[in-house]
C-alpha cells in the first residue's frame, strides 16, 4: 500500500509511505530556500514520488494535514482539487463526518484561512508576521482569485474536554480510552490530481504529531504528549495527551498548555526572535523572575492572574525587572541580547518551561494510572519537544523510564504522521517495531552526475578526490580548518546530524567564535558536539544514551572541549554509530589522531537559510562564505 502524505503548513513537506515504511521525504524549505516554508507545489510532490519510484497512479490514499489555522495553498499544484465527500471506495469510519451530519454543520462553517487573514492584516500581528515570513510569495498574490482550500482545525469534541480544568484537576481524572475517539480526528475527502481521484483524509494537526512519534518509536505502548507554539491554551489545537498501544492511538485529553506561545513571545520580547535562540541564551542568565504561581495550564494561570498566560508572564517579567533596578534600555535589543535584563528573562522563562512541562508529564502519568494503564514509555512531539534542557529533565526526573523524541518533532514531521495515522490507526495495518531508533536520513539521493556537475560548473573553486575522504577531513580538522561535510540523504528535521554539517575541532576555544563568524551568527550562540556512541559516556552524562538526534542536553565531563561547552557546562549532544554513514569514519579518524572522539557539529547553512540540500547549494556556500573546505560525497573542494 502506498500513502502520500501532504503537509501544507509551515515546514511544509511531502512523504511517501510504502507498506508502513517511509520511502521518500521532501521538505519544501530545502528547495525553495525559504526557512520554514509554507505551502506545496507540483515540484515537491513530484520529487517525493520520483524518489519512491512511483507516480500518482500508484497511490492508494492521500493524507493531508496543516498547521493550525493555515489553509491549503494550492496555486502551485496544477489541477489539484479536494471534494469534501468520501471517495466511493473509501469505507473508513469517521466519527467527525457523522457528527457534522447530525448537527447540520457544513464544511464551510469550520474552514480556516489564516494565511489570507495574515496578508489582509486580519490576524494578531505576532502570528501574522510569522505566516508572512514563511510564505513570502503571498505578498504578490491576488487574494480574491488565489486558489486555496480552507483548513479544518475542529474535529470531535468531548464534553469533559470543554470544561476549564487545571493540571491538578486533570490529574484526578481517568484516561478514558474510548474507541470512538480513535476515529474522531480525521475527515474523509476525495483528492483529484492529474485526472485521478484518490481516497483522502484530513488529519488533525496534533494527531499527526502523535502518530509520527509513536509509530516511529521502538515502543509497543507509550504515553504521548504533543505541544507546539500555535496555541491559545483552549482545546486540543495546542496539543494533546495521548496513548498508543500497538496499532491503536487514542487521544486522552487536551492539556491546555500555552508553553509554546509563551516561549515564542518571550523570544520576541528579549529580541532574539525564535525559540532556539532563547534556549541558547538562557544559560547566560539567572532565573530571578521565576515564580511557581505561573506553573500550570491556561486555566490555572487565568484563574490566578485574571488574564491570559502569555500577557501575564511578559508583564510579570517587565515589572519585576523594573522593580529590581535592571537597566531596561537593552530589553529587546538583538545586539545586546546577553545584557542582564534579556538573559535573566530568558533563564526565568526556560525554568518555567521545564517546571511546567514536568508538571504536565506527571499529570498524564496520573491520568493513565487512574485507568490502570501501565507503561514506562513516553513519546514527545510538537515544536516544544525541541527544548533539549527540558527533555533531559523529563528523562531524569519524570515518571517514565524511557523517553523517545523523533527528529522531525516539529511541523516538518506532520506529513509522515498523517500517513502513519491512516496506515496504522485507521486501517489497523500491523507495525514493524524496530529495536533501534529510526534513521533521520530521509532526503533525496543525489547521483554522481549531480555532484560532478555542481563542481565542474562552479567558478573559483578547485577540487580533488582523496583516497580516504574521512582521513583527509580529520587531517583538515586537526589542522584547525573549518570544514563542511555533505553525504547521502539529508537529515529530516531541523537539526544537522552529520549528512549536512559544518565541523570544527572542539579543543580550540576560538572555534566557537570562528564558526559563528562563518555562519553569520551572533557570537554568543553555542554549538553542539557529535561523539562516537560507544565513548559518549566517557565525555558526557545526564542524558539518555544513545542520543542520536541532538534532542537532549548533557553535562560535559571534560575541560578539553571548550568549543562546545556552554557557559553552564552543558552541551546538546548527538551520538554517532555505524548507521550514520561516513561522518562516523571522520570521527574515528579524528579520534585516532587526537584521542578525542568528539567534534563540533552545526548545520550546513548561512544566516537565515535552511540547511543545504543539493550539491549545488553546498558549492555555493563554499563560494560565498569563509569556510575553509567543503567535502561533497568524498570530493574535497576549496576556493582557488
Amino acid at each position: 500500500m502506498n500513502i502520500l502524505g501532504l503537509h501544507f503548513g509551515h515546514d511544509a513537506a511531502v512523504c511517501v509511505l510504502h507498506n508502513g515504511e517511509i520511502a521518500s521525504y521532501v521538505l519544501r524549505e530545502r528547495y525553495n530556500r525559504v526557512k520554514h516554508a509554507l505551502g506545496l507545489s507540483d515540484f515537491d510532490i513530484d520529487a517525493a514520488l520520483e524518489a519512491a519510484s512511483l507516480t500518482i497512479q500508484d497511490i492508494d490514499r492521500i493524507a493531508i494535514t496543516s498547521t493550525q489555522d493555515v489553509e491549503l495553498m494550492t496555486d502551485r499544484i496544477e489541477g489539484f482539487e479536494i471534494q469534501f465527500a468520501p471517495h466511493p471506495e473509501d469505507n473508513l469510519t469517521s466519527v467527525v463526518l457523522n457528527a457534522m451530519q447530525r448537527s447540520n454543520v457544513t464544511v464551510e462553517d469550520i474552514q480556516r484561512y489564516g494565511v489570507r487573514n495574515a496578508f489582509s492584516k486580519n490576524k494578531p500581528e505576532f502570528y501574522a508576521g510569522v505566516l508572512r515570513a514563511v510564505f513570502p510569495e503571498g505578498a504578490a498574490l491576488d487574494w480574491q482569485s488565489a486558489r486555496s482550500v480552507g483548513w479544518i482545525d475542529n474535529y470531535i469534541e468531548v464534553e469533559r474536554w470543554t470544561k476549564p480544568r487545571g493540571l491538578e484537576e486533570l490529574a484526578a481524572e481517568r484516561a478514558y480510552l474510548e474507541e470512538q475517539l480513535r476515529f474522531g480526528f480525521h475527515l474523509p475527502v476525495t483528492v483529484e490530481w492529474r485526472g485521478r481521484k484518490v481516497p483522502g483524509c484530513f488529519v488533525a494537526h496534533h494527531m499527526a504529531h502523535a502518530a509520527s512519534v509513536f509509530y516511529r518509536s521502538t515502543f509497543d505502548r507509550a504515553a504521548i504528549m504533543t505541544h507546539d507554539g500555535f496555541a491559545t491554551g483552549n482545546g486540543y489545537h495546542g496539543g494533546l495527551f495521548a496513548f498508543g498501544d500497538g496499532t491503536r492511538l487514542w487521544p486522552v485529553s487536551p492539556h491546555n498548555l500555552v508553553l509554546g506561545a509563551m516561549y515564542d513571545n518571550t523570544a520576541g520580547l528579549v529580541g532574539v526572535g525564535d525559540a532556539g535562540k532563547l534556549m541558547g541564551l538562557a544559560p547566560y542568565g539567572e532565573p530571578r523572575f521565576f515564580e511557581r504561581a505561573f506553573i500550570g495550564n491556561t486555566h490555572d494561570i487565568e484563574a490566578r492572574f485574571q488574564t491570559d498566560p502569555v500577557s501575564a508572564w511578559l508583564a510579570h517579567c517587565r515589572e519585576r525587572a523594573q522593580q529590581a533596578g535592571y537597566d531596561m534600555a537593552p530589553l529587546g535589543d538583538r545586539a545586546h541580547a546577553t545584557e542582564p535584563v534579556n538573559r535573566d528573562i530568558a533563564a526565568s522563562t526556560q525554568l518555567l518551561f521545564e517546571e511546567t512541562y514536568l508538571a504536565a508529564i506527571r499529570t498524564l502519568a496520573r491520568m493513565l494510572t487512574n485507568d490502570n494503564i501501565q507503561t514506562g514509555n513516553l513519546c514527545l512531539s510538537g515544536g516544544t519537544a525541541l527544548n533539549c534542557p527540558s527533555n533531559s529533565r523529563i528523562w531524569r526526573e519524570g515518571p517514565f523510564d524511557n523517553v523517545f523524541i523523533e527528529p522531525t518533532c516539529d511541523d516538518g514531521g506532520l506529513a509522515i504522521g498523517a500517513a502513519l495515522h491512516i496506515y496504522h490507526n485507521l486501517l489497523e495495518q500491523p507495525r514493524r517495531i524496530e529495536t533501534t531508533s529510526p534513521s533521520p536520513y530521509l532526503g533525496i539521493t543525489y547521483g554522481e552526475s549531480a555532484v560532478e556537475a555542481a563542481l565542474e560548473t562552479a567558478s573559483g573553486i578547485v577540487w580533488s578526490q582523496p583516497d580516504d575522504p574521512a582521513a583527509a577531513a580529520a587531517a583538515d580538522l586537526v589542522g584547525d580548518k573549518i570544514i563542511a561535510w555533505f553525504e547521502g540523504r539529508s537529515e529530516a528535521g531541523p537539526r544537522a546530524l552529520g549528512h549536512r554539517s559544518i565541523l570544527a575541532d572542539v579543543r580550540n576555544a576560538d572555534n566557537w567564535r570562528r564558526v559563528n563568524h562563518v555562519k553569520g551568527r551572533e557570537l554568543w550562540r553555542p554549538f553542539a558536539p557529535i561523539v562516537l556512541a560507544e565513548k559518549a559516556a566517557d565525555w558526557f552524562d545526564g542524558c539518555p544514551m544513545p542520543s542520536p538526534y541532538m534532542l537532549f542536553t548533557a553535562t560535559v565531563r571534560s575541560t578539553d572541549l571548550p568549543a562546545i561547552t556552554h557557559v553552564d557546562g552543558s552541551s546538546r549532544i548527538q551520538t554517532v554509530d555505524a548507521s550514520c554513514g561516513g561522518i562516523r569514519h571522520v570521527l574515528e579518524a579524528f579520534d585516532r589522531e587526537t584521542g578525542v572522539p568528539v567534534l563540533m557539529n552545526t548545520s550546513f547553512n548561512g544566516p537565515g537559510e535552511p540547511i543545504v540540500e543539493t550539491p549545488a547549494h553546498a558549492v555555493a556556500f563554499l563560494q560565498d562564505s569563509d569556510i575553509d573546505v567543503v567535502y561533497i560525497e568524498g570530493r574535497r573542494a576549496v576556493r582557488s
